[in-house]
């Protein structure tokens, strides 16, 4: 078994994880044609049973409802998704320590050498953490083996839903025959296009250019990488610990009465704006673009995305922009009960450049009042120092937040949210 697994490499990811840890949170839901993102006004994750309705992943609510009336459309619960995220990492680490936090629906594990501590070959110790992973979470996962990372997720997503495939170096070909460029990791979207102009419509067809042929036609570093990977080399390893990406930024708040006044929702959409950027500084990032909504009373969402004119993480700015488009979402006469916003699109500040305009000296300033800010309110309590925008929104009576519940999940603060009320134990047998 060695030999067909120089390395043993082991991709772990979520079927429609989203979608289905609702569905284990909410029982009403199993089953059915389920569909998350309802606060961004387009889906961002799809049960099979919603998918084979024909709906995708982006797909506006709007088509989505007039395709499938009979679809549920429900927001994102991020708290959620994170708590299932970490007794999915945690379930794994009970095999191995070498355990990357890839995503929040994924990760990849080495278990390389772990055949004679187990007394079970690679297949059957992955069988066994995969096993483990559905009874404990009730959610179903595609879960791939090989001896290098890129090669694992082909394997994962080789069979979906929640299936099993191992490629050992003998059906490395195999595999990559029946694989499309633009399905390997890494050659998605600019690349697997180029390659595809090029004659190379499989994994299997690049693998089998040979170097001078990536030179030729300006393959750098990282494709020829994920080329070396696709043979089966290990390339990438796996880094123990999270990922070094945040993906994006969410702040929601449901407020109590409902209101249909126009400043005061957009003093609770800047509440969000101005706490989302905080999150943003403290990792040392900027966005690029966000999207932000409304909820109404009867609980439909109207929602705008857009890009920023630069890199942002001040949320004057942000609020700038937000308020030129503000009443696409927002109509008189309508009662309100929610806001919020997603910052996505987001770089670190090291990767931004000076210009030649010294607009990036100017931000770079006012983000250093902002800092100085977030000092102040961290040294003498939130919301000590806010924008006037925020002011309605902080006067305003809050809803108990210890006890507010929803579909059996306990809602606190976001650094203490840990634990759901009835969590998913298992399968009695």
């Amino acid at each position: 078994m060695a030999a067909s697994y120089p390395k043993a490499i082991v991709h772990f990811d979520g079927d429609a994880f989203f979608a289905s840890v609702l569905q284990m949170m909410d029982h009403t839901l199993r089953g059915k044609p389920v569909i998350t993102g309802g606060e961004r006004g387009s889906a961002t994750s799809l049960s099979y049973e919603a998918k084979a309705l024909g709906l995708h992943r982006g797909m506006p609510m709007q088509e989505i409802r007039r395709i499938a009336p009979e679809a549920i459309i429900v927001p994102s619960d991020y708290t959620a998704y994170s708590i299932y995220a970490r007794r999915m990492y945690a379930i794994v680490r009970e095999f191995t320590p070498k355990v990357e936090e890839y995503s929040i629906d994924e990760c990849f594990a080495d278990i390389t050498g772990l055949e004679d501590a187990f007394g079970m070959t690679y297949a059957e110790i992955v069988l066994c953490i995969k096993q483990k992973l559905e009874q404990s979470l009730g959610v179903t996962f595609g879960v791939g083996l090989a001896s290098s990372k890129t090669l694992a997720k082909v394997a994962s997503k080789y069979h979906k839903p929640a299936g099993l495939t191992l490629i050992p170096t003998e059906r490395i070909e195999e595999i990559l025959g029946q694989t499309a460029i633009y399905d390997v990791w890494g050659l998605g979207g600019v690349g697997g296009t180029k390659l595809n102009s090029l004659g190379v419509p499989t994994a299997l067809d690049f693998i089998r250019k040979d170097d001078g042929w990536l030179k030729d036609n300006g393959f750098v570093k990282p494709q020829r990488d994920t080329w070396l990977e696709l043979k089966g080399y290990y390339i990438n390893p796996v880094r123990v610990g999270k990922h070094g990406e945040i993906g994006s930024v969410m702040k929601t708040r449901t407020f109590s009465p409902p209101s249909m006044e126009r400043s005061f929702i957009f003093s609770q959409l800047s509440k969000n704006v101005e706490a989302a950027c905080v999150k943003l500084r403290r990792a040392g990032l900027k966005a690029r673009a966000l999207s932000f909504y409304l909820k109404t009373q009867e609980f439909t969402y109207h929602a705008v995305q857009m890009d920023l004119p630069v890199a942002l993480s001040t949320a004057s700015e942000m609020l700038e922009c937000i308020e030129k488009r503000f009443d696409e979402v927002y109509a008189t006469e309508i009662l309100y009960r929610a806001t919020g916003v997603t910052l996505r699109a987001l770089v670190t500040d090291s990767a931004l450049t000076p210009d030649l305009f010294g607009e990036f000296e100017k931000r770079v300033q006012k983000n250093g009042s902002f800092d100085a800010l977030d000092r102040l309110n961290k040294k003498y309590g939130n919301s000590t120092v806010f924008l006037a925008s925020s002011l309605q929104a902080l006067r305003a009576p809050e809803l108990p937040r210890a006890r507010k519940r929803r579909k059996g999940f306990l809602r606190q603060d976001l650094e203490h949210k840990k634990s759901l009320d009835i969590p998913f134990l298992g399968i009695a047998r």
